[in-house]
């Protein structure tokens, strides 16, 4: 068995697999992705008689994380060939994939599981849910384009993006980001000139919703079978700038779609924030990390935090409060309650640690709802 990340110019390599574990996935998808996003990725695999047996890739994005702009991962195809299950290969790949992310500085990876209990015990947590959202009164039928031709009645105007909007696009929806979210995807014009591709490979494209010339509202939208609908931004006050011009909106559900695993833990902590006085100390335990293993002492307020560490030696810091990295993700992305946490990672927390740790401003604020 061989271990190793893969050079860039033999990502296509992978394809094969690919191919054969996501069936469900059109050669327009697959081409758009090795002929985009395999350019820049990152790619290890394990090989066993010169044969590629299991893979995982990261994909990088720039994020905006609480306070800071941080180098993102997201992890995507994690596949092992059929016949090499059950041979550890997928940890394998996890734990060096891990290891070399903290290096590198990355706070945290992400990834949208096929099941919960794959990734659970890598401590990865769910740490975002996404609202599924629909065109409401169409048939399965109707496609987009019948949708745009009946509406560019009235003020408002739709249309299907091109090149040319990408840049105003970008500023659109990265001011309204802004706004409302604390962890998402830096939006750029490469960023929407890949995510164009990418819908396109799909049946699909980008939605503008225009008032007076303006960007008021946008989103993304397939059309594999019936038109499904992703990541529609609004402008505050244009709440109903689709339904004006005939496209009425409809949230179906709210669904746990991703999960995360903190990484290098100081960097995450300097993209955050106190909401009032805090000085807390704990043990972090990371079975993966080892150089998380330490002592953390976190001071600040609502204007500055300092974060320091120490060694973690046996026979010290024994009264300490002690924390393992998955429980810690959960508290710093606020995703459930400490009681919830204590309950799940059956870990007991001190009525100080809870006063001191709830000073902290969680990432809860979260919108990462690309596909790969």
């Amino acid at each position: 068995m061989l271990l190793r990340k893969m050079k860039p110019e033999e990502h296509p390599l992978t394809r094969p697999l690919w191919e054969k574990i996501f069936t469900e996935d059109s050669n327009d998808f697959l081409d758009y992705y090795y002929n985009n996003k395999t350019k820049n990725n990152e790619i290890y695999v394990i090989e066993t008689d010169g044969e590629i047996r299991s893979m995982l890739q990261l994909n990088p994005y720039h994020l905006v994380a609480g306070t800071k702009e941080v180098p993102g991962r997201y992890i995507v195809a994690v596949a092992t060939d059929s016949f090499y299950r059950g041979k550890g290969y997928m940890t394998a790949l996890l734990t060096k994939a891990v290891r070399d992310m903290y290096v590198q500085k990355v706070p945290f990876a992400y990834l949208m599981p096929a099941s919960e209990k794959i990734y659970y015990p890598h401590d990865f947590r769910f740490i975002y849910a996404e609202d599924m959202w629909k065109i409401a009164g169409i048939e399965d039928e109707t496609r987009m384009q019948d949708l745009i031709s009946v509406c560019q009645e009235g003020k408002v105007s739709i249309h299907l993006a091109e090149s040319e909007d990408l840049k105003l696009l970008a500023q659109f929806v990265q001011k309204n980001l802004e706004e409302r979210y604390q962890v998402f995807a830096k939006r750029d014009w490469l960023y929407y000139e890949n995510i164009l591709r990418e819908q396109k490979s799909m049946n699909g494209g980008i939605l503008l919703a225009k008032e007076e010339g303006e960007i008021r509202g946008a989103l993304l939208f397939e059309e594999e079978g019936k038109i499904t609908v992703r990541e529609p931004v609004i402008a505050k006050g244009y709440e109903t700038i689709f339904e004006a011009a005939g496209i009425r909106l409809e949230k179906e559900e709210t669904k746990p779609r991703i999960m995360a695993r903190l990484l290098n833990v100081e960097e995450l902590f300097s993209c955050m924030r106190c909401k009032c006085e805090m000085d807390i100390t704990f043990a972090l335990f990371d079975p993966i990390i080892r150089e998380n293993n330490k002592i953390f002492i976190i001071k600040g307020n609502s204007e500055r935090m300092v974060v320091r560490t120490k060694p973690w030696m046996k026979g010290k810091y024994e009264d300490v409060q002690k924390i393992s990295i998955d429980a810690l993700t959960s508290i710093v992305f606020g995703y459930k309650s400490l009681e919830k946490i204590e309950e799940e990672e059956q870990e007991v927390f001190s009525k100080e640690f809870k006063e001191e740790i709830s000073q902290l401003e969680p990432l809860n604020k979260i919108f990462l709802n690309e596909i790969v």
